[in-house]
C-alpha cells in the first residue's frame, strides 16, 4: 500500500487557476462517468449532485468514446473493470491526447490497481466502495469548484434498492450467460463490486469461492436469495 506520503503527492490541490473567470463558473462542467454499475453510478450521481455541472454516464468503453466523438468532457472519472476491457486503456488514450482532458481520475474495488492508474496518466485514484462524500468532493473539487463546500468525512454514499437490484439480475445473467475466461472473470468480478458496495460479506465469500473452486451454482443461488430479499418495486 502507498504510505500517507505517497497519497498526499496525488492529493487534489484546492486552489482555483488564476484565469478561471465567474463566467466559467457559471457556464457548468462536465463530468463523464465511466462506469458499468447502477448501483455505483446512482451512489456517484448523489454525490456529484450540487457540483455547479452536469454528469454524463457510459457503461462500457465503445460508449465512453462515442461520447469522446462528441465532446469534450471536464473530467472524466473511470471505472477500471469494464464489460469490453480495461478503464487503463482508455486512461492512456485520455492521457496521450491533445488537448487533454482536464482531469482523468480512475476508482476502482481493486486497490491494488492504483499505481497501475497513475502509472497510465491518471490524476486520481478513487477506491471502493466510497467511504467518504468528503474524499469524493476533494477529488473532483479542483475542476467542479462548487464542490468545496465543507462536508462530514465520515458520511458515506447511499445504495438505492432499485439500483441493486439492476445489478443483481445483471450480475445472474453474466454468470449464467458467461463462459469461461474473460467474461465469466468480468461476471465475478462484477459481482464483487456488489457486495464490497453493500457490505455483503457473505457474497464477497461465496466469489472467492467460485473463483479459485469454480463453484457458481451455489453463486448464482445466493444472487436469487438477494434479490429475493429485495423490497417490492
Amino acid at each position: 500500500m502507498p504510505t500517507d506520503t505517497a497519497l498526499a503527492s496525488h492529493m487534489p490541490r484546492m486552489t482555483a487557476p488564476a484565469d478561471v473567470t465567474s463566467s466559467a463558473l457559471q457556464r457548468g462542467r462536465t463530468l463523464l462517468l465511466v462506469e458499468d454499475s447502477r448501483l455505483s453510478s446512482d451512489a456517484f450521481r448523489m454525490m456529484f449532485n450540487g457540483a455547479g455541472g452536469r454528469m454524463r454516464r457510459a457503461d462500457s468503453l465503445l460508449a465512453a468514446r462515442r461520447h469522446l466523438a462528441l465532446y469534450t468532457p471536464d473530467a472524466v472519472l473511470i471505472d477500471l473493470g469494464l464489460p469490453d476491457g480495461s478503464g487503463l486503456d482508455l486512461i492512456r488514450e485520455l492521457a496521450d491526447q491533445s488537448p487533454r482532458v482536464p482531469r482523468i481520475i480512475a476508482t476502482s474495488g481493486q486497490h491494488d490497481l492504483e499505481a497501475a492508474a497513475y502509472a497510465a496518466g491518471a490524476d486520481a485514484f478513487l477506491p471502493k466502495p466510497i467511504d467518504s462524500i468528503a474524499h469524493f468532493r476533494a477529488i473532483l473539487a479542483p475542476t467542479f469548484f462548487a464542490l468545496r463546500v465543507a462536508c462530514d468525512a465520515s458520511t458515506q454514499a447511499a445504495y438505492s434498492s432499485t439500483a441493486l437490484r439492476d445489478d443483481l439480475y445483471l450480475a445472474l445473467d453474466l454468470l449464467q450467460l458467461g463462459e469461461q475466461g474473460m467474461r465469466r472473470g468480468y461476471a465475478l468480478q462484477f459481482i464483487e463490486g456488489i457486495a464490497r458496495s453493500v457490505g455483503d460479506d457473505d457474497l464477497l465469500t461465496e466469489v472467492t469461492r467460485a473463483r479459485h473452486l469454480e463453484r457458481f451454482t451455489e453463486l448464482a443461488l445466493m444472487l436469487r436469495e438477494r434479490l429475493r430479499a429485495q423490497p417490492p418495486i
